[in-house]
């Protein structure tokens, strides 16, 4: 599938607010409670969303090939989750998720069982839930793909103000040299 703008953004939103309830539903299955697990206010990880994205439009040519979509999962996922975890960490002073007490972590940003999890989830969401959003996001009309890209893009920059503000708050709290973990980890 050749994608426009808007497509790209519906990919983007979907998967966003799919990663959200993933995150969700796997913290209340491990920690027992409900944790908002995103940077955001509202149901939404755009790091999911990003990813969906960027691999939507990369991955043309890989979608019949387990072994390729399982590396780049792996791959792509783990650099993406890396450098995410690091820049909010130096913005704002402050961890969304720590895999230190996990084996075979970098910097607690990133670890293997993950990078695992990502490359079948890559296998999985590529081969059989995106060519099923794919559908459904061709068949709604122009019009309302661009309204829905209107209406989320200020939905969404007014949240990613409130939540840096949130996030800085924090971080003027913050005291000593470690970055302050903001979710429990009970991975």
């Amino acid at each position: 599938m050749v994608y426009n703008f808007y497509e790209v953004f519906l990919i983007f939103f979907f998967w966003g607010f799919a990663g959200w309830l993933v995150e969700c539903i796997d913290m209340r299955i491990e920690a027992g409670e409900f944790q908002n697990r995103g940077f955001l206010h509202m149901p939404f990880c755009p790091i999911y969303g990003v990813g969906m994205a960027a691999g939507a439009v990369a991955l043309s040519g890989l979608k019949d090939s387990y072994v390729g979509l399982f590396v780049f999962g792996v791959i792509f996922c783990s650099v993406v989750e890396y450098i995410v975890g690091g820049i909010l960490e130096r913005l704002f002073h402050s961890k969304w998720w720590d895999y230190s007490h996990m084996r075979f972590n970098i910097k607690g940003r990133v670890c293997l069982r993950n990078a695992v999890l990502f490359g079948f989830g890559a296998i999985v969401v590529f081969r059989f839930a995106q060519p099923v959003v794919e559908h459904v996001i061709s068949r709604i009309p122009m019009e309302m793909k661009i309204a829905i890209t209107v209406i989320f893009s200020i939905v969404f920059v007014i949240d990613l103000a409130a939540s840096a503000r949130r996030a800085w708050t924090y971080r003027k709290k913050q005291q000593g040299d470690e970055p302050m973990l903001l979710f429990k980890a009970h991975r």
